[in-house]
């Protein structure tokens, strides 16, 4: 299960580089007309790649949770916020996305 909210999760920032790239270039977005564009959405396509940081982070911290077990590091609570991360991520590459139009 943690393998696989960790897959979902780098995906969810695969792709979201990838179509935010994409719609600010079909736009017709470039350096020095960079202004005029969205700056949250302008931030998550050239600074997204610091992003991969976060889901080895989790990665840290499920595999902590794991040998652990006790208290709140149980894997209940890996699992938890692993999805919470996941949609986070999902919701930020969608709005990003979305003040493009």
């Amino acid at each position: 299960m943690i393998l696989s909210i960790a897959l979902t999760q780098f995906v969810f920032i695969s792709l979201g580089i990838l179509s935010v790239n994409v719609l600010l270039k079909a736009a017709g977005y470039a350096t020095n007309v960079a202004e005029t564009f969205p700056a949250f959405s302008v931030w998550m396509a050239t600074q997204s790649l610091w992003l991969f940081a976060m889901p080895l982070a989790w990665v840290a911290f499920a595999a902590l949770c794991l040998h652990v077990s006790k208290g709140p590091f149980s894997e209940m609570t890996a699992r938890v916020t692993g999805v919470v991360l996941a949609v986070a991520i999902f919701a930020a590459y969608f709005t990003a996305a979305f003040l493009l139009f």
